[in-house]
């Protein structure tokens, strides 16, 4: 074995390892998907001075346009479920800024690993709250459905976003193999 082929041996093992470990972040709405991003990239960053490639850049903007739906889909997820509760426009608008300011206010002053998905739900549910009471003309209690929504949306959002990471970890290892 050549110089090159256990440095893209141990780099390869190595992105895997961290792609695994982005999978479990994001199970509990880390970034986990811009680690498996990270990963990957580490590997393109190799194979620009490696005689030969690990991964493709087609492998490689797979990964990263997936990630791009990733977030695109679980940002929508609260809203979409807000919508399905009955929330207006507003609602809807409500639970994303809610749910991106409760991530963030929750990784900051609660645990780092579970807080963000504690303060992710809870503020699509605020958001979704506030978004009804400012368009005027319902009462807290009508805001009860849309709120509930928001929260069941953004769950089924971070469950949907990990399964993203998994397929990306997943063509990640198989462009590696290949």
């Amino acid at each position: 074995m050549n110089a090159w082929s256990a440095v893209s041996l141990t780099l390869a093992l190595g992105a895997a390892t961290l792609g695994a470990l982005g999978i479990v972040l994001q199970a509990v709405t880390l970034p986990g998907t811009w680690i498996v991003v990270l990963a990957a990239t580490s590997v393109k960053v190799h194979d620009v001075f490696a005689p030969q490639p690990l991964l493709s850049w087609w492998t490689y903007l797979a990964i990263v346009a997936l990630a791009i739906v990733a977030e695109v889909a679980e940002t929508l997820a609260g809203a979409a479920g807000a919508r399905t509760g009955g929330a207006t426009r507003r609602g809807m608008l409500g639970a994303i800024v809610g749910s991106l300011a409760g991530a963030l206010l929750g990784t900051i002053f609660l645990l780092p690993v579970v807080g963000s998905l504690i303060g992710a739900v809870a503020g699509a549910a605020a958001g979704a709250i506030v978004g009804e009471l400012s368009g005027g003309g319902r009462t807290l209690r009508d805001t009860a459905a849309p709120a509930a929504g928001a929260v069941a949306g953004r769950l089924a959002g971070a469950f949907l976003k990990t399964g993203f990471a998994i397929a990306m970890w997943l063509v990640m290892v198989v462009g590696l193999l290949r």
